[in-house]
């Protein structure tokens, strides 16, 4: 895990944030320039200016093959290409669906714009892994970033009480 790579990306967002009204105590990183089988998803915690928890978590692993193994990222914001997007996110309305507890995504750029309509969501899943499994991947999303169970479990209790959160998806 690359500490300060995300310590810069979580000061660039940091000043969106605060420009925006968004949440500035914590936020969520995900480094989808790393390998799928390490912890690349992370809590980021301004306060203390560093990762409070960190996490694997599958991208979307296209249309060929909708869970396939992928250990690097392909990105796009077009609805059905089965991948998973760029940009910063707000963390909207949390809900329990299919996959247990799951938040909505609202893209807040112009490469994420159509997350919602994708239905891009924040959630964990029973074939994610919680711990890195480097060099081997994780099994791929439809888009969606998926955390493990386990994992997603802690997420929740972490941001379940913030409002305006963002997550900050980048390669």
């Amino acid at each position: 895990m690359n500490t300060e790579q995300f310590r810069r990306r979580a000061a660039e967002l940091k000043e969106f944030c605060t420009a925006n009204g968004y949440n500035s105590r914590i936020a969520l990183l995900w480094d989808l320039s790393l390998h799928s089988g390490r912890r690349r998803f992370v809590v980021w915690n301004y306060a203390e200016n560093r990762v409070e928890r960190a996490f694997v978590a599958s991208h979307g692993s296209g249309q060929e093959c909708s869970l396939r193994y992928s250990a690097y990222a392909t990105t796009s914001n077009v609805a059905d290409s089965h991948l998973s997007s760029v940009g910063r996110a707000l963390v909207a309305e949390r809900y329990v669906g299919r996959y247990g507890v799951a938040y909505r995504l609202d893209g807040l750029d112009e490469s994420n714009s159509a997350m919602r309509e994708r239905c891009i969501v924040l959630h964990g899943w029973k074939h994610t892994t919680s711990f890195p499994i480097w060099p081997m991947p994780t099994i791929g999303s439809w888009g969606c970033p998926v955390l493990s169970r386990r994992s997603m479990a802690i997420l929740d209790e972490i941001i379940r009480n913030e409002e305006n959160v963002v997550l900050y998806a980048y390669k």
